[in-house]
């Protein structure tokens, strides 16, 4: 929904941080909270341990003390004997209360009353005596240590039992973690790639567009996605795009306007020209004639140029061909001899090869592609040069190739040569300066054929690769 559309892209990354963060910060969270639970309960059951066996050892040396202090009393009857018996017996009191307080579990405390019961068993005989009593007081104290073993012995059992258990948690924990930190990874890098495309996509798109204003095919896109900046960078780019399409038009029409109104005023040099030439006025002489050659030469290569324009214009508002057989090495013999004088005033050779290939397409419109390649090779050529044009037939298509041995084209204008108007940094050789059409209007001939052009590498010169698929063009 637009409402939901963030207002900027730094905020989309920032959401984009939080929401990537937030799950991680939770598990953290959670793994922090187990086992600092985990660890508050090994301390607090160690300290429970520790206070335990403290207060088992001081039953287990009271015991001893008790039945020493038991025997002693009934082989000398000393009072002093019996009040450190009865001293020793409120420690032992004390010891199993302190008992009680750390272990309250059921079966403790079972074992706490008997000692209980037992100690006071003890108690009740070394305080009044009789005679004959004396083996029940011992059987008292064998009772009493038999039920502190067995006090210890369930304390070991129960020991045994919550260290099993915290052993558990801690499987079970760390298993949690493991499961937490597998699930965790690729939701995240889920979510990392999820940003990452919205905050890309709508850029890419900008770069794309950009792209399409700068090799003159600007689609603009309905609505570009993502943040309310960029869509409004996509509303300029728009705006933008029609502004320069609207350019372009107002180009046509006046390239179209002032080509047709420069054919008038050309025929009429053309004619004048040719009169003089033909000494209608009167005879030349000889520096005359060198005159009316340059004059025609001129002429010439003006004529050229006002056609690269019509052709410009002609081939981006009309698109459609007249179709008819073509013999390809006829068709680029008959080119070949339009160039040859000029060839031959540079000393500039031909190489032409191929075989016999018949195509169906509009004569024209591949008349003119090649036209202005071989026109480029051979004003680009140094004198004494050579132009090469070699076609070869493949199972999906024809190419025709044309190369030079001029300065060749920088790889960074390989994209730029083949828009309109554009001039390379290469030098034009011959008087006239061309327009910047020529490559402009060989791809527009090519692409109508359903065909692509391409700069090829090579160790010298300019080599340009015309390729059309069979099906376009209906190879035979």
């Amino acid at each position: 929904m637009p409402h939901l559309q963030p207002r900027s892209i730094l905020q989309l990354v920032l959401v984009g941080f939080l929401v990537v963060l937030l799950p991680l910060l939770g598990a953290l969270i959670y793994a922090a909270s187990a086992l600092n639970s985990m660890s508050q309960a090994g301390s607090n059951r160690l300290e429970v341990v520790s206070d335990t066996a403290e207060v088992v050892q001081k039953l287990t040396k009271g015991a001893v003390d008790l039945e020493r202090l038991a025997r002693q009393y009934q082989l000398l009857s000393d009072s002093a004997l019996l009040t450190a018996f009865n001293v020793e017996t409120a420690n032992y009191q004390t010891s199993l209360a302190n008992l009680r307080i750390l272990r309250p579990e059921p079966s403790i405390l079972l074992h706490a009353e008997r000692l209980e019961e037992l100690l006071g068993d003890l108690k009740r005989e070394v305080n009044a005596p009789s005679p004959g009593k004396t083996g029940r007081s011992l059987a008292s104290i064998a009772l009493l240590n038999d039920a502190l073993q067995q006090m210890r012995q369930a304390l070991e059992i129960d020991l045994k039992t919550k260290v099993s258990v915290a052993k558990d948690l801690a499987q079970t924990i760390r298993s949690r973690l493991v499961i937490l930190a597998f699930t965790l990874v690729p939701s995240t890098l889920i979510l990392i790639g999820l940003f990452s495309m919205l905050i890309t996509r709508p850029i890419k798109l900008i770069d794309r567009s950009i792209r399409q204003i700068g090799i003159g095919s600007y689609t603009p896109p309905k609505r570009l996605p993502g943040p309310r900046d960029l869509q409004i960078v996509g509303e300029r780019l728009k705006w933008l795009g029609q502004r320069l399409r609207a350019s372009e038009e107002a180009q046509e029409r006046f390239l179209r306007h002032i080509s047709h109104e420069l054919k008038t005023p050309l025929a009429t040099i053309k004619e004048g020209i040719e009169l003089l030439g033909d000494e209608i006025p009167g005879p030349l002489n000889k520096q005359q004639e060198e005159v009316i050659s340059i004059l025609r030469s001129g002429l010439q290569h003006f004529q050229v140029l006002i056609n690269n324009l019509l052709d410009f214009n002609l081939l981006r508002n009309n698109k459609s061909l007249q179709r008819e057989e073509v013999e390809v090495g006829e068709l680029i013999e008959s080119i070949v001899r339009l160039h040859r004088l000029t060839a031959q005033r540079k000393s500039v050779e031909f190489e032409v090869s191929g075989d016999p290939t018949r195509l169906v397409v509009d004569r024209s419109v591949l008349s003119a592609a090649i036209d202005n390649l071989v026109s480029n090779a051979v004003h680009f050529s140094p004198e004494g040069g050579k132009v090469l044009l070699r076609w070869t037939k493949k199972a999906d298509g024809l190419t025709i190739l044309v190369g030079d041995e001029g300065p060749g084209i920088d790889q960074d204008e390989r994209d730029k040569v083949f828009l309109p108007f554009y001039q390379g940094k290469a030098l034009r050789l011959g008087p006239i300066k061309g327009t910047g059409l020529g490559l402009s209007v060989a791809r527009e001939c090519v692409e109508l054929h359903k065909g692509q052009i391409r700069i090829i590498d090579a160790e010298r010169g300019a080599w340009l690769e015309m390729f059309f698929p069979s099906a376009a063009v209906q190879l035979s």
